[in-house]
């Protein structure tokens, strides 16, 4: 009789040699038998899961048998948990093999398709053989989410870092070397310098784009490609991975997805976890980027998320072109009829120097559906903003005022933390009392497990009330609204000077201060209206010390001040 035979193994931490093994044990069988095996059709699928039945090779072998003449009459295989680890492609994969009259013989477990149980047999091998991956999986994920909680490295490469092993003093394995317990990531110098000029890159203004180019022109060693990538480079995805990897501020979050199986494809696909299923450790030895760098970089995050939002698009810090553009108001400026980006209509190519912004909807699609006609010169919008601004917004008298108020309201909520932290040291007084009488009770021989949990609960409430009091008071705030004057004086130098500087960086200025402009024509003048935030949209002021749940806040929301100086417009006429 003639044969084929079938092996697989299912990961690449497996040996190879076990596909060796396999054929080897179907070869003496059909030795023992006189059966014949085909060399040309031994499949053998290797690093690929049983889980699955989208295969090359078990492909390979149906699709021998979807004929009319079979090339060979019998399947040989060592266990019923090679063809496959789930009951349902394994009665499928039979069903398949008997209806084209080919017999399948399990070589180890002695099932032979032929005999009256071989049905039942393998149901019931196929439930164990299924059963067994499940609780696989679970004590991989119990151990890896031990790992995480012990703050070692889960697996996976990590820019910026490199794998320290952890061996034990105590075990050892056969060969007399101690057994690892486990991997620590490390700080590895010269990346982290380049994990911290991204940042830096990015915080300032600069785009994806650009801090891709960049390394790459200066030869800076990039990540270490994915597997069945060939080239190394840098690319704005992976410049995007390091921005958003929270490692690198010193917090791991562990088990924010997990991996599910397409039952179509066979494909592990990743599916978002509850957030309460997440493991959050803090790790400050592994940190890179300080706190102040990387509330910077989040900061020009959320401004990119903001202004250059598009519905039909893909979320994230990829899907903006405007980010890189060339022009000083691109994402910025909106049309006051339809809303729609006003972008250039024509100077792109060589004329730059007429290069025109106006309402894109307007000018493909006609008045019927946007009626602004619009149309201006590049070079006459940005002197006639610039100067708008300079006019009527950064005056010193305007921001003397609005900082003036700014400190009143400032005020207001520091004296209702002082009265806060008042009754918390009046609380904290109490309780300690509290405490002292317990324990006398204690020493005279009072004692069940009602009073000491009774102390333990009074010890945690004073732990939290001293965790609020070590923030400081209102003695630092006057120096810090100092400092925030002479910074929004600074604004005041000449902003059409900004022209000629670097339009990226120029723009990212912008973007902290104005959220959108948006343009109308007025009779024979071109207006341009919108809300100039003078503080940059800081809702922290960076005066206080420790957990930045302890920081002091400003009494509003987005940074925008609670108060207007008289006679103060934020229309521009261009």
């Amino acid at each position: 009789m003639r044969c084929a035979i079938y092996a697989r193994y299912s990961s690449e931490k497996q040996s190879p040699t076990s596909i060796e093994d396999q054929v080897r044990k179907c070869r003496e069988y059909a030795e023992r038998n006189g059966w014949q095996v085909l060399d040309g059709h031994v499949y053998a699928d290797e690093a690929v899961s049983g889980a699955t039945d989208n295969r090359i090779e078990l492909k390979r072998m149906l699709d021998a048998v979807a004929v009319k003449a079979p090339p060979f009459a019998c399947v040989l295989i060592d266990d019923t948990s090679r063809l496959s680890r789930k009951l349902q492609d394994a009665l499928g994969i039979n069903e398949q093999l008997k209806f084209a009259g080919v017999r399948v013989i399990f070589v180890s477990q002695g099932i032979d398709s032929d005999s009256e149980q071989a049905g039942m047999l393998t149901a019931v091998h196929g439930m164990v053989d299924e059963l067994y991956i499940r609780e696989l999986g679970k004590k991989t994920f119990r151990g890896v989410e031990g790992l995480a909680k012990r703050k070692l490295h889960t697996g996976g490469r990590c820019f910026g870092y490199r794998n320290v092993p952890i061996e034990s003093t105590t075990d050892f394995d056969a060969h007399g070397r101690p057994v690892i317990q486990g991997v620590r990531l490390a700080v590895e110098p010269e990346q982290a310098k380049v994990v911290q000029r991204i940042f830096s890159m990015y915080g300032e203004g600069r785009s994806l784009k650009f801090i891709t180019k960049q390394l790459n022109d200066e030869g800076v060693q990039s990540p270490q490609p994915q597997k069945g990538r060939i080239s190394r480079s840098w690319c704005p995805s992976s410049v995007r991975t390091i921005l958003l990897n929270e490692r690198y501020r010193g917090v791991v979050l562990w088990g924010r997805k997990k991996k599910v199986r397409s039952p179509k494809t066979g494909r592990r696909v990743y599916r978002s976890r509850p957030q309460s299923e997440w493991v959050r450790t803090e790790i400050p030895e592994q940190r890179i980027v300080s706190e102040e760098l990387w509330a910077r970089a989040a900061r020009r995050r959320e401004i990119v998320s903001r202004v250059y939002f598009d519905s039909k698009k893909r979320s994230g810090l990829l899907r903006s072109r405007s980010m890189s553009s060339p022009h000083l108001f691109s994402g910025l400026l909106k049309c006051a009829e339809c809303g729609a980006n006003i972008t250039i209509l024509w100077g792109k190519g060589r004329n730059k120097a007429c290069a025109s912004y106006g309402c894109p909807m307007n000018f493909n699609r006609g008045e019927t559906v946007c009626k602004n006609a619009v149309k201006i010169r590049k070079d006459a919008l940005e002197r006639g903003l610039l100067a708008g601004l300079q006019a009527q917004v950064l005056r010193k008298d305007v921001i003397e005022y609005v900082l003036e108020k700014f400190e009143i309201e400032l005020g207001k909520a520091l004296n209702s933390v002082d009265d806060e932290f008042e009754s918390l040291r009046a609380r904290k007084t109490v309780l300690q009392s509290e405490i002292g009488n317990l324990i006398a009770g204690l020493a005279s021989g009072v004692s069940s497990p009602a009073v000491m949990a009774e102390i333990a609960r009074r010890e945690s409430e004073i732990s939290a009330i001293s965790d609020k009091l070590l923030s400081p008071g209102s003695n630092l705030v006057r120096p810090n609204i100092e400092k925030l004057k002479r910074a929004a004086l600074e604004q005041m130098k000449d902003f059409r000077a900004l022209l000629g500087s670097d339009v990226p960086l120029v723009r990212a200025k912008l973007l902290n201060h104005v959220t959108k402009i948006v343009l109308r024509r007025d009779g024979a003048v071109y207006v341009a209206e919108g809300d100039w935030d003078l503080l940059g949209g800081e809702t922290t002021l960076g005066w206080c010390r420790g957990p930045e749940s302890n920081w002091l806040r400003p009494p509003f929301q987005g940074g925008a001040l609670p108060v207007s100086y008289p006679g103060t417009q934020t229309t521009f006429l261009v």
